[in-house]
């Protein structure tokens, strides 16, 4: 049996999985079809063995499919085989037989109901340019119509504009606000896609003219900037620039004191904040405020763009960053009783349609806290 795999495959049912181990992990499944139907089935053997001995399960199903669906996204490609039998043979003799032996007594068991936080969801308001509110998941927004321009459903729900009259030089400017506990989608007259987190906004033309595209942005948005080399996309955050022809990258700061967080998918970027500037590469990282210097770093693109497909991806992340996340999404508050808790770190990926329950129970079994659930907030104490 190789040792290094039977060790993968046990830190990520219980959620240790370290940085390094799951980058060779995800190079190892992307290397065959039939790498990743082998981990999937020794995955479920363990979980079988879990349920037939009565410990406490982490839903490792649908941390699978998760990450199953990350691997298919990653382009490595890395031959590694024939070292996978040995660690089946280990789960099938220590597992298989508990699971025939319970199996029957575990379905008549009864699942005691609790409480669910549940996730958030698409919801959205449009201010129009007379102050007007349209609350995005109720109206027809076929019924919309500003001066020059059209707004239209896409075929994912959101916003689409296009341009009517070709004689209106000065387009006006709308506003998408997205709650806590929300999410939008929508796309901009010139093609480029926009994903909005919960609790920001983004206020843009609803046509561009000029020799710039410039929009600006409250929390945490995602851009797919529609190519065109004639007319700079430039996006306007706490008083930093973010300059671009055609790209994807992410735009945090929540707070109007917050340094602003420009993540880069792919493309290039030039950061500015008056006094200083920064070319960022695909992978590189820039936090700058509106005056001073910027720095550059290496990430896991995953940590920070990830929500945008629906997945949390914590790797290695500090409990109190994990928290403030959590918090938008679930519409909750955390207080830790120590703030020593605050820099605890787990690493795992959760889907986001799922209930916040879940997810702490997962959390609690890696990181010796407990969560204590009281209507809306959650405190976090020492194990």
């Amino acid at each position: 049996m190789d040792e290094k795999i039977f060790e993968w495959l046990v830190d990520y049912t219980s959620g240790r999985l370290t940085k390094e181990q799951a980058r060779k992990l995800r190079h190892w499944l992307d290397a065959s079809t039939e790498n990743s139907e082998r981990f999937e089935k020794y995955l479920r053997v363990v979980r079988l063995h879990r349920m037939a001995s009565g410990e406490k399960l982490l839903d490792e199903e649908s941390a699978w499919s998760v990450f199953q669906q990350k691997c298919k996204q990653r382009k490595q490609r890395r031959i590694v085989r024939g070292w996978m039998t040995a660690a089946a043979s280990l789960f099938l003799v220590l597992g298989i037989g508990a699971v025939l032996f319970h199996l029957a007594k575990m379905e008549k068991a009864v699942v005691p109901v609790v409480a669910e936080i549940l996730p958030g969801s698409t919801r959205a308001t449009l201010v129009l340019a007379n102050g007007q509110e349209v609350d995005l998941q109720l109206a027809d927004l076929r019924e919309v119509r500003e001066e020059g321009v059209r707004v239209l459903n896409d075929m994912e729900g959101g916003l689409q504009y296009e341009k009517v009259n070709v004689e209106v030089k000065e387009p006006v400017v709308h506003t998408v606000q997205v709650p806590v506990a929300g999410e939008y989608h929508f796309t901009l007259a010139d093609g480029t896609k926009v994903w909005v987190n919960s609790a920001s906004e983004v206020t843009f033309p609803v046509f561009f003219s000029g020799a710039t595209r410039e929009v600006s942005v409250k929390g945490e948005v995602c851009f797919e900037v529609q190519h065109d080399s004639l007319h700079p996309f430039i996006v306007h955050v706490n008083g930093v620039a973010v300059n671009v022809l055609g790209t994807k990258f992410n735009v945090s700061a929540y707070g109007e004191e917050a340094p602003v967080v420009t993540t880069l998918v792919e493309g290039s970027v030039r950061v500015e904040n008056g006094e200083r500037e920064m070319l960022l590469s695909p992978g590189e990282q820039a936090l700058a405020s509106g005056k001073g210097a910027i720095t550059r770093r290496k990430v896991e693109l995953g940590m920070y763009v990830s929500w945008v497909q629906g997945i949390f991806e914590f790797e290695n992340m500090s409990l109190s960053d994990i928290t403030e996340r959590l918090a938008r999404w679930y519409d909750v508050s955390f207080r830790f009783e120590d703030e020593k808790l605050c820099e605890r770190s787990f690493t795992g990926m959760f889907e986001r349609d799922g209930n916040l329950n879940q997810i702490l129970k997962v959390i609690e079994k890696t990181t010796n806290v407990s969560f204590e659930i009281n209507g809306t907030e959650v405190v976090i104490k020492e194990r």
